[in-house]
């Protein structure tokens, strides 16, 4: 069962879950797709999609994500690295 967004990208799945020695699908399997292995190591959450009963990773989505996961400086950090770069202007300048 795969969890999509509004615009089609997988943001969560769930496969079949075993217990006591049987495999259950916990869902309606009406709409289901049986997807490989392989297929599921595919899944990039939020920068995958479903086309033609095959995962397909979006890289301009996937690269997106990646940015948006850089640590970004705090206000104190960048204004601490301004301070810095004005310092050694100043020591630039005596020298």
């Amino acid at each position: 069962m795969l969890n999509t967004d509004d615009d089609g990208y997988i943001i969560g799945y769930q496969q079949e879950y075993f217990d006591h020695g049987e495999w259950h699908t916990p869902f309606d399997t009406t709409n289901a797709v049986e997807l490989s292995k392989t297929e599921l190591d595919k899944i990039v959450l939020g920068a995958s999609k479903l086309v033609d009963d095959a995962i397909v990773v979006d890289q301009a989505k996937l690269n997106e994500i990646k940015e948006a996961a850089k640590p970004q400086p705090t206000p104190e950090q960048l204004m601490l690295a301004a301070l810095s770069l004005e310092v050694a202007k100043l020591k630039g300048a005596k020298a």
